[in-house]
């Protein structure tokens, strides 16, 4: 875990003088020796005077900026400040939070340290710093990244015992603590700007040197308390401001993604215990339902409609595109691999996420439908729409295995990926997310896996598949709550608590229902679609407040149960009519139902939550406020209006529009959160963000997994039952 400590005031620390600060850079120099930086190629900029480079970058840890303030009092009527911009080695830093292998970690003694051979590149740790200090090394074909790291490889060279065979003197020993047991910054600085020693001597220093002389500085130590203190401590002559330094918020960065991820583990096995409770209530008063309505006609209370394959041509002109636009993918991930993020991708420090992490977070909520569709017709035994489950979970499983594969083109360092395995990171939502949707991959193989096994008579594995189904759950729950808590005590419990379910829900029949991967679908599904939320946590300085909220994660999760269930409405429309299938409109617009209650108690809890933090009232204004708007009310309050009444929800064309809306409205919210709505100012200094769209193989790639989705849902649609059948035969008719 994260190494922190708890007497903080002893921690590694260097005081910032820049009132005393000559601007000689003999710092700037010393950093790069001492590190072996290679130089930048620069160019030198009216607007920044002699401060040069611009910015922070993997060549360049530590750096002077340069600033002119007019004064009519002062020779030539400017005052001079040369700031000194490094790490600030947080006592509790949001980049290390962020990581989900440790490869950034704080020492127990203060600095803020990276261990490469954990990395695998996920660049999380960028976007979290609320200062841009970490980069990342795009010019690599393995990027890693590159901070300031407060000397600690220096400072802890040991104490020789003697030199020439003499051992030191007490005062010899001290000046080698004092010149070589220090950062390279401190022993190179010329001016007395830079001071080290524990954080409680540099405290006492700044507020000495404040007192002595209040006319010469500001009454503030910069870093004192910004984002819950950090290890170097700045003195100013003018407000920090007017130097572009941030003001932050006194709470620890880390404390909202914390508290959030704390609760998983609780989370789970509560959830699991209600969930399993509700399918048993629902199971007793639906099959009291069935006895009362026994001497009914079959087709007045049974709802397992009989599958079947879907006989068409498989090599229509519609699945040659899909298959070039899979070629075009192909190509594009080769690429990429092949020359590396910095070469292929648009990415930079500025926009170290882009229009990949948009996706993933815009398909994970559209795939939602899969663990939607497995709660209410399992665990609310809507039996009524049991036809729709086999293509929402194809989908979902399809939906996420991409994921998965964008998310290996999105990282630097994907062969490292099996550190997530082997970290133990405290409170990280990237570390939960990746455990997390890695084992609902394998709920949803596992929910479709009878298809395919019945389809071709391997009775002995469907056997086996009903036996063991249940025990796999308990046990793919137990792992993920001990990989994320580190805790016996709640691994105990979740597999007491599933073990328990397992047994009481085991399979007594030929055909059992498959509650148990039901129950686990929700619950993992609940967990990621909510940390994907979490993840964001971090970013109060940067995500404009319509979109941060420390309740971020319930709203993603909310908001995934409408778009979800949206889009297996959208897919069983465009099915019907591309194959020229039945049409189930009083299903759908039963499932549209489940559409509007789901976003009505998403919209109220948003801005409910909007209006008790205060932010309602300026939400509206502005470039922003139009972003605002549009999402609300054209993905919102408009499709909510359409699916209000029955008879709306009965008219395909309403539903369908309602239900565009609805799907486009959750996937503007992710584009919001990720770039449109994002606040980005670039590496430390932070005065001019690089500017982003997304390159030709970022588009090849999305777009190509996207058509291999499609393309292997309408394979899998002629290999295997997938689709319910007709009432009446009618000719097939393939795209």
């Amino acid at each position: 875990m994260t190494s922190t400590n708890t007497d903080t005031g002893k921690s590694r620390s260097t005081l910032v003088d820049i009132a005393s600060c000559i601007g000689c850079r003999a710092c700037q120099v010393a950093c790069k020796q001492w590190n072996d930086r290679d130089g930048e190629s620069t160019t030198l900029e009216d607007s920044l005077g002699f401060q040069n480079p611009a910015m922070l970058s993997a060549k360049t840890y530590t750096l002077i900026t340069f600033h002119e303030m007019l004064n009519d009092k002062a020779a030539g009527g400017v005052d001079y400040a040369f700031a000194m911009r490094r790490c600030l080695h947080c006592l509790e830093p949001a980049c290390a939070s962020a990581c989900p292998t440790q490869a950034l970690f704080r020492q127990s003694d203060g600095p803020v340290t990276y261990n490469a051979d954990r990395c695998i590149g996920c660049r999380y740790c960028v976007w979290a710093c609320p200062w841009g200090v970490p980069t990342a090394e795009w010019d690599s074909l393995a990027p890693k990244i590159h901070k300031c790291t407060h000397c600690a490889d220096r400072c802890d060279q040991p104490l020789p015992a003697a030199r020439n065979g003499t051992a030191l003197t007490d005062g010899e020993s001290q000046r080698f603590k004092d010149s070589i047991q220090v950062p390279a910054c401190v022993k190179a600085c010329p001016a007395d700007a830079l001071r080290y020693g524990t954080r409680d001597e540099m405290l006492a220093e700044g507020r000495r040197r404040i007192a002595a002389r209040p006319e010469k500085y500001v009454d503030h130590i910069y870093g004192e308390h910004e984002a819950g203190g950090t290890s170097v401590l700045y003195l100013s002559a003018v407000p920090f401001e007017k130097l572009g330094f941030p003001a932050l918020q006194d709470e620890p960065y880390p404390a909202k993604s914390a508290a959030a991820l704390g609760a998983v583990p609780p989370a789970v096995l509560a959830l699991g215990a209600l969930l399993g409770t509700a399918y048993s209530f629902f199971k007793r008063r639906t099959a009291a339902v069935a006895h009362a309505n026994a001497e009914l006609p079959a087709a007045h209370h049974d709802f397992h409609p009989a599958f079947e394959a879907l006989r068409a041509k498989l090599l229509t002109p519609f699945n040659w595109a899909m298959l070039a636009l899979v070629a075009v993918g192909v190509i594009s991930i080769v690429l990429r691999l092949g020359f590396g993020l910095g070469a292929t991708t648009h990415l930079s420090n500025s926009y170290p996420w882009g229009l990949w992490i948009v996706f993933d977070l815009v398909w994970i909520a559209l795939a939602a439908g899969a663990f939607a569709t497995a709660g209410i017709i399992y665990v609310f035994q809507r039996k009524d729409l049991y036809s729709l489950g086999r293509c929402a979970v194809l989908l979902g499983f399809l939906s996420y295995s991409f994921v998965t594969v964008t998310l290996i083109a999105d990282l630097g360092l994907p062969w490292h990926f099996y550190q997530l395995a082997l970290q133990a990171p405290e409170h990280s939502a990237m570390f939960e997310v990746s455990w997390c949707v890695g084992l609902y991959v394998s709920i949803l193989l596992l929910e479709f896996l009878p298809v395919p096994l019945e389809r071709y008579g391997y009775t002995t594995l469907l056997a086996a598949w009903r036996r063991w189904q249940g025990v796999y759950v308990a046990f793919a729950v137990t792992l993920f709550i001990y990989m994320l808590s580190r805790n016996v005590i709640y691994a105990v419990l979740a597999a007491a608590t599933f073990g328990t379910l397992a047994w009481i829900f085991r399979a007594r029949d030929e055909n059992p229902e498959p509650i148990l991967l039901a129950i686990a679908a929700v619950t993992l599904s609940t967990m990621h679609q909510s940390s994907l939320g979490s993840l964001f946590l971090l970013m109060p300085d940067k995500l404009a407040s319509q979109w941060w909220s420390p309740v971020m994660p319930i709203s993603f999760f909310l908001s995934s149960i409408a778009a979800g269930t949206a889009v297996v409405i959208l897919v069983e429309m465009a099915i019907a009519r591309g194959w020229r299938r039945q049409l189930r409109v009083p299903q759908l617009a039963a499932l549209g139902q489940i559409t509007f209650w789901s976003l009505l108690v998403y919209l109220v809890f948003r801005l409910g939550d909007m209006v008790v933090r205060g932010q309602f009232g300026g939400a509206f204004s502005g470039r922003l406020g139009a972003l605002f708007i549009t999402e609300i009310v054209v993905g919102g309050i408009v499709p909510l209006a359409m699916l209000a009444r029955e008879s709306q929800r009965l008219r395909r064309r309403t539903l369908m529009i309602a239900s565009l809306l609805v799907a486009g409205g959750v996937a503007f919210n992710r584009l919001n959160v990720v770039l449109l709505a994002m606040n980005l100012k670039g590496p430390m200094p932070q005065f001019g963000p690089e500017p982003y769209f997304p390159s030709l193989v970022e588009w090849g790639i999305s777009i190509g997994l996207i058509a291999a989705t499609i393309f292997l849902f309408g394979l899998a649609a002629r290999l295997v039952p997938l689709l319910p059948v007709h009432e009446a035969e009618q000719k097939v008719v393939a795209l």
